[in-house]
């Protein structure tokens, strides 16, 4: 791989700049005299290999690479040219692609239609047409968007629109159906974090499933869904158990189908939980929304809200009369969300943003990938890239590559800073707010995070005390052990590595 020719190439180049410095020649140490006080870099690399290579973790694949920045050293590395899954660290390559490709100030924009004239009396003689580009941000993580869809229902009741005579259409094609990743399992789909993405995306294309006890035990529990227009049925079998029992809840639901299973039990008198569904058709949740915003407002509507792909005669967007233009936030706060909170939707909305052409299709935006690490200098034989989240069994990358990728990133001023802001922060921010805390590695980690079944991974970047910038990535497979424990190995490594410096003492020889 070229991320491995860099690093010797620096290293060499490094340590010629040291003997060019030299002025007097140093006596080499004797075996025992370097056993017992070795230089920091190797007494570094006995240390992360004595955590990374305990006992109790001997039947996982761990894959380790850190690398000096400023040197371009290679600190430690183990089986790091191993391919293996690496959950939602897929998302750093996803993301620096699209901000690559599309760049830091783009938006994505919706635009609503009208297919006939407003009459005098404020009826919209025609069809509303709403058409998307795959704006995923109109959900409660960016507070100024949640209320988009009153926002637009105002600027229409402003614009003297009282009564929409036809129906509210939701023009989805600018994405290709049906939304899902490659190798994408079957029980992820009923669950928000395996929902499909589309041209318009609402509440990130999910529901909360909202589970109650019964007053009693033997009662059934109670369930409710939020927000409504899904188009989800549920299938009940949630018992209510007796009071202090634990609270066990699981969904299930076939790709093709819209009934929902919620199994499990809840305690009597247990505070309400919730679990987060994904929904069939993001299209006809989204529309059902903005006619029910719309009604809200004042504005009457006749006819339903329909997905338009439903329609055997669909409207013709041409010679239809522009209302309003939306457009998200930039792809800095957009990628922020993605990186720093791990949302799969996000990042495979990205992906799919970046195919050339329309329908847009994940494999057409998995040839921009490729073709732009290629130009990067990452060896198509060092990844496999079948989705944009991770959420993926068929996505595989090496440690060293995921090194590479964040070198690269780190060189390129046009990429480096806005990138860096938008990971999580350890004991700050994102999904690294609780780790770290209270060590010299607080604030001094800035990672992606990767969680799946027996898929355990951190990559990124971190500042030692001594001002040296590393980038580093960790990934383990096939682990029996609890991920907390994978997590505390990780976090030790963290603080080893912050702590390291180049400085070394060395005893005066006689």
């Amino acid at each position: 791989m070229a991320g491995r020719g860099f690093v010797a190439a620096a290293t060499i180049a490094a340590l010629a700049g040291v003997s060019a410095c030299a002025k007097t020649p140093l006596q080499a140490p004797t075996l025992q005299e370097a056993r017992d006080h070795p230089f920091p870099e190797e007494q570094l690399r006995r240390d992360i290999r004595g955590l990374v290579t305990d006992p109790s973790l001997n039947h996982a694949q761990f894959a380790v690479a850190v690398v000096s920045l400023k040197t371009g050293e290679l600190l430690y590395s183990l089986n790091s040219f191993r391919l293996l899954m690496p959950a939602s660290n897929q998302k750093l390559v996803t993301t620096a692609v699209a901000a690559s490709t599309l760049g830091w100030d783009f938006r994505y924009t919706t635009r609503l239609f009208a297919t006939g004239p407003v009459a005098a009396d404020g009826t919209l003689q025609g069809d509303l047409i709403v058409v998307g580009d795959g704006d995923p941000t109109i959900n409660p993580r960016h507070p100024l968007r949640w209320a988009a869809f009153d926002d637009w229902a105002g600027q229409l009741a402003a614009k003297g629109i009282s009564r929409i005579a036809g129906r509210v259409i939701g023009d989805d094609n600018a994405f290709a159906e049906p939304g899902l990743g490659l190798g994408w399992v079957w029980d992820d789909l009923a669950y928000g974090y395996g929902s499909p993405v589309g041209a318009l995306q609402y509440n990130e294309n999910e529901v909360a499933v909202l589970v109650s006890p019964g007053p009693q035990a033997g009662a059934r529990a109670e369930i409710d869904l939020s927000p409504p227009g899904s188009g989800l049925s549920i299938d009940a079998d949630v018992a209510t158990v007796a009071a202090g029992e634990p609270t066990r809840l699981s969904l299930e639901r076939s790709p093709d189908s819209r009934l929902l299973h919620v199994r499990g039990q809840i305690a009597t008198g247990a505070k309400p939980t919730t679990e987060s569904a994904g929904v069939p058709n993001p299209t006809q949740m989204y529309v059902d929304v903005l006619r029910a915003a719309l009604v809200r407002h004042g504005i009457a509507v006749s006819g339903p809200a329909v997905d338009i792909d439903d329609l055997a005669a669909p409207p013709q967007i041409s010679g239809s009369a522009l209302l309003l233009e939306d457009r998200s936030p930039l792809l800095s706060e957009i990628i922020g969300t993605t990186l720093k909170w791990s949302r799969n939707g996000y990042a495979e909305t990205l992906l799919w943003t970046l195919a050339p052409a329309r329908p847009a299709t994940a494999e057409a935006g998995l040839q921009v990938v490729r073709d732009t690490l290629t130009r990067w200098g990452i060896a198509p034989d060092d990844y496999l890239a079948r989705d944009g989240s991770g959420l993926s069994r068929y996505d595989w990358i090496t440690a060293d590559t995921l090194t590479w990728l964040l070198s690269y990133i780190h060189l390129d001023p046009a990429l480096s800073e806005p990138f860096k802001l938008t990971l999580p922060v350890a004991g700050g921010a994102g999904s690294l707010e609780n780790r770290l805390k209270g060590t010299p590695a607080q604030g001094r980690v800035l990672a992606k995070t990767g969680s799946m079944s027996q898929v355990r991974a951190l990559s990124g970047y971190l500042t030692t005390l001594d001002g040296e910038p590393v980038a580093f990535s960790f990934i383990v497979n096939g682990f029996r052990v609890p991920t907390r424990q994978i997590d505390e190995v990780f976090d030790k490594v963290l603080v080893k590595l912050v702590e390291f410096t180049h400085a070394r003492v060395d005893t005066p020889r006689s």
